[in-house]
């Protein structure tokens, strides 16, 4: 029989919150169920280290009640500790948001997306009897403004509530030339839009002044669903398990995305009833589970989503907290697994426009590439996991401060450069890279991607000692632990390379399947735009050095920085931007890779890094 669970307090000393424990269910559940973010990209099966907590007060068992030996400084995995009393918690220090310098997204706006314009109505009497309707038709006929949605429930609501006291003067909202929002009195200087990039590992918002065309404020969070799994595969699962597996993603990602309009809203000093419309680009799966709507057709065959275009949304259709007449706009998916994320990037990129040939790289948790020959579109998307990212890299981290971001060797010593002026807590992509880049260069790699003893014995004495053997494989010491935040050697080992050269020869191979579509001529001159935030903090002679990107020169690869973030503001500021996003998608051809004949030679051959 089993025993009767308990009901306790676990009370998180960082931010002082308190929820209601369970001895039946983990720590990790808690806090998740909380509202609390906590990375585990194992999905709590105690194997990624992650979820890392330091216990300071209570008793923590495992499942069966037996007692966990803790880790230093008292800490446990949240994922496999359950309450045996009234527990306080710290939490680790992550950066789950991060402020930015407000910025202008350079775009001519011709058709405002979103737009109010302020009448004078003329209330019907006994004498000049007429429907507040027909009130609200004859005023716009009088500002010789053509709009329609006069006959839309959710505006006649808004109409009703903004005509209650009869006020001298009305705000209408229109969206693409139809009214979404009736408001009493003049609200026209309150026009806020907000943009989503929503990604596999990171959410970014930018809250965006429609009458000014400028972005006032942005935010980053960790996309909370990390929790569930690093990749998309793995939350797909979590998500085809149970109702409630699909339900939890849906409302981690929502409460991400709440709680980034709140963070917004509080920069630059507005309510959030002043935002009006939301655009959302993402990949789609993210776009799938923001609806709450299950991904689980992209993991059956024919691999195809549920849906490429979707009429606006209301707020309350998922849950976000913007001005309850808003629209919410979901930019068009491309395929299965290429988003409106692309989309979103092709627009910012404006390589929908280009006349020579251009490859677009989206350099994130998942790899997608679109190619403009000129004429023709074509895409694709890679597995690309989430090692750029920091996940399945042993000291690997997510560029946050404490990552080392850059290495270089010396004949005697190793220099890392550090995100932030803390010590150094582990390694992101953009480090990880170079410091891949500076094995090679050194000789200290063979094109195998295993470590060259020979070449490691006639290192200075300095470098020889770096190198070692741990839990049966070799690694190369970048920082001792005397130097580092937790007082743990950061190295990079065998499989971290491994992991690497898995990520680069996905990369590697989709973009050479993409560029046979110029019809094979190996001397057709075309430009790269590295698109995502590894993207613009690569060190493109790094990436070129291990094989990553084709060898190209490196004037012609240039970093477009966060595109999706900003093809998601010029949809949200221009219709005519809107319109190009479906045309956009409509566009596009989809390459399917894995059924490319020679698509596995290829991608072996491409493991290996190119001689020195």
């Amino acid at each position: 029989m089993e025993k009767a669970a308990k009901t306790f307090t676990l009370t998180i000393k960082d931010n002082d919150s308190v929820l209601s424990c369970s001895s039946a269910s983990t720590i990790m559940r808690t806090l998740l169920d909380g509202g609390l973010f906590i990375e585990a990209n194992c999905n709590g099966r105690g194997s990624c280290g992650r979820c890392l907590v330091q216990v300071l007060e209570g008793r923590v068992a495992d499942r069966d009640g037996n007692a966990v030996p803790p880790g230093k400084n008292n800490m446990y995995l949240a994922c496999q500790i359950y309450p045996l009393a009234d527990v306080t918690i710290c939490l680790p220090r992550l950066e789950v948001s991060q402020k930015a310098q407000a910025a202008q997204i350079p775009v001519e706006v011709t058709k405002a997306l979103l737009k109010k314009i302020v009448l004078a109505p003329a209330y019907p009497t006994l004498s000049k009897h007429y429907s507040f309707q027909a009130m609200l038709r004859q005023a716009l006929a009088t500002a010789g403004a053509a709009a329609g949605g006069c006959d839309n429930i959710t505006v006649l609501r808004s109409l009703q509530e903004a005509v209650a006291a009869k006020p001298e003067l009305i705000t209408l909202t229109l969206l693409q030339e139809e009214v979404i929002a009736v408001e009493a009195g003049d609200t026209s200087p309150a026009l806020f839009g907000v943009a989503f990039d929503i990604g596999t590992t990171t959410v970014v918002g930018l809250l965006v002044d429609l009458n000014t065309y400028k972005v006032v404020a942005v935010c980053s969070k960790n996309n909370p669903q990390a929790s569930r799994g690093a990749d998309v595969i793995t939350r797909i699962q979590a998500a085809c398990e149970s109702a409630e597996g699909l339900a939890g993603l849906s409302q981690l990602i929502r409460s991400c995305m709440n709680a980034i309009i709140h963070e917004l809203c509080s920069q630059a000093g507005i309510e959030s009833s002043h935002i009006y419309a939301v655009t959302i680009a993402g990949n789609t799966t993210m776009t799938h589970l923001v609806q709450g709507i299950s991904p689980s057709t992209l993991v059956k065959q024919p691999y195809a989503a549920l849906f490429n275009h979707l009429a606006p949304l209301c707020p309350n259709d998922i849950d976000i907290g913007i001005n309850a007449w808003g629209k919410v706009l979901i930019l068009p998916n491309v395929a299965s697994f290429i988003g409106s994320d692309t989309t979103a990037a092709v627009l910012a990129a404006g390589q929908d426009l280009d006349a020579a040939p251009t490859l677009l790289v989206d350099l994130g948790t998942n790899g997608e590439m679109v190619l403009h020959d000129g004429q023709a579109m074509y895409a694709c998307s890679t597995a690309a996991g989430p090692a750029f990212e920091g996940a399945h890299i042993r000291d690997g981290m997510r560029a946050a401060p404490g990552a080392i971001s850059d290495v270089k060797i010396t004949k005697d010593q190793v220099i890392s450069t550090v995100i932030g002026e803390g010590k150094p807590a582990g390694i992101c992509g953009s480090g990880m890279v170079k410091a891949i880049a500076e094995f090679i260069k050194t000789g200290i790699l063979h094109t195998s991607g295993r470590f060259n003893q020979a070449a490691i014995a006639a290192l200075h004495p300095g470098l020889q000692r770096r190198f070692r053997q741990s839990n049966n494989e070799w690694e190369f010491v970048l920082v001792a632990g005397a130097e580092t935040m937790n007082g743990k050697d950061i190295a990079v080992t065998q499989s971290d390379i491994r992991q690497i050269q898995l990520v680069k020869s996905s990369l590697r191979t989709g973009i050479e399947f993409l560029l046979t579509k110029l019809n094979n001529k190996a001397e057709t001159e075309y430009r790269i735009y590295l698109a995502g935030a590894f993207g613009n903090y690569i060190d493109i002679d790094s990436a070129l050095l291990i094989g990553m990107l084709p060898a190209i020169k490196k004037a012609s690869i240039l970093s477009v920085g966060n595109a999706a973030g900003t093809g998601a503001v010029m949809a949200l500021l221009s219709a005519d931007n809107l319109k190009r996003c479906t045309e956009i998608a409509d566009r596009i051809e989809y390459v399917e890779l894995a059924s490319q004949p020679g698509f596995q030679n290829r991608f072996l051959q491409n493991l290996a890094f190119p001689k020195n």
